[in-house]
């Protein structure tokens, strides 16, 4: 299945968000060599800058293994907030300011 680009993108960011929190995965850098395309083109991808088709789908092929490997994998379980509409919502996950770890 060929994910769209935005698809890529919100991946790479939640993957580079739970990077930083202590996460065992891959580097970014990691991603890209798997994907047999330059990591400037990832982080082009993560910027919205557009990517051709042959990196888009090597993109997608890898986050499709790599979910698949990391499925039995702990996640970092985190409490955020969002403030999104004008109002408060407490929910676990990787939100816009991390309260609790």
């Amino acid at each position: 299945m060929l994910l769209t680009q935005i698809q890529i993108r919100e991946w790479l960011a939640s993957h580079q968000k739970r990077l930083r929190v202590g996460d065992d995965l891959p580097p970014i850098t990691e991603v890209a060599n798997r994907a047999g395309v330059h990591r400037d083109t990832v982080y082009a991808c993560m910027a919205a800058d557009r990517i051709n088709l042959r990196s888009q789908y090597a993109l997608s092929r890898v986050i499709t293994e790599l979910e698949e490997e990391m499925q039995d994998k702990v996640r970092t379980r985190l409490l955020s907030i969002s403030l999104a509409g004008g109002r408060a919502e407490l929910r676990f996950g990787i939100g816009p300011k991390i309260l609790s770890r």
